[in-house]
C-alpha cells in the first residue's frame, strides 16, 4: 500500500486553494490538481504491507502537537518538478514539530520514509510550463486540527486517496 501523513483544508479553505488552481491553469500551463486531492505533505513513506498500517495508528496515536494555523500567502514555481505551488512565507513551529514527531516514530519502529529535506506546500499544478511568483494579497488562513494517514492508490484516471485513520491535534 502506497501511504503518506498529510493534513486536509476544511471545506471553505479547500476552495480558495481551488480556486487559485483554476486561476493559474490558463496562465501556468499544466493541470490543476482535483478540489479533494489538495493536501500538505507531511511525510511520505511510500509502499507500506497491509499489515503494519495497523501499527502505524498505533505508534502516531500520542504526538502531543498543539493545533496551528497555517497562513498560505506565496505562490511559487519549481521548474525542476514543473509545479506550482502554495506556501507560507512563516510557518508555525507546531508544523515542523508535527513533522519531526512523525518521522521519529517512524525511525523508532523501523519504518522507512522520505529523507529529504521538508519543504511545506500544496501543489495547485502539475506539468506546468509556465512561471509565476506571486504574494497573495488576501493570504488564505488555514485552522489544522487535525492530520491523517492516506493511501494513494492508481486508477485508470489517476490517482485517488483513500484516508486510512485521523488524529486530532491537541
Amino acid at each position: 500500500m502506497r501511504v503518506f501523513f498529510a493534513v486536509f483544508p476544511n471545506k471553505t479553505v479547500q476552495k480558495q486553494v481551488a480556486h487559485h488552481a483554476q486561476t493559474l491553469e490558463p496562465i501556468c500551463g499544466g493541470r490543476k490538481i482535483k478540489m479533494p486531492h489538495l493536501h500538505l505533505t507531511l511525510v511520505f513513506l511510500g509502499e507500506v504491507s497491509a499489515e503494519r498500517i495497523e501499527i502505524l495508528r498505533q505508534i502516531m496515536k500520542n504526538i502531543p502537537v498543539k493545533k496551528f494555523e497555517l497562513v498560505l500567502d506565496q505562490i511559487s514555481y519549481w521548474k525542476r518538478n514543473q509545479i506550482v505551488s502554495l506556501q507560507g512565507k512563516q510557518l508555525p513551529a507546531e508544523l515542523f514539530a508535527l513533522v519531526e514527531a512523525i518521522q521519529m516514530k517512524l525511525a523508532e519502529n523501523g519504518f522507512s520514509f522520505d529523507q529529504r529535506a521538508y519543504k511545506p506546500h500544496i501543489t495547485l499544478l502539475r506539468q506546468a510550463v509556465h512561471q509565476i511568483s506571486s504574494d497573495l494579497i488576501n493570504p488564505i488562513r488555514w485552522p489544522v486540527n487535525q492530520w491523517s494517514l492516506v493511501l494513494s492508490k492508481s486508477v485508470p484516471t489517476g490517482v485517488e486517496y483513500a484516508p486510512l485513520h485521523h488524529w486530532r491535534l491537541k
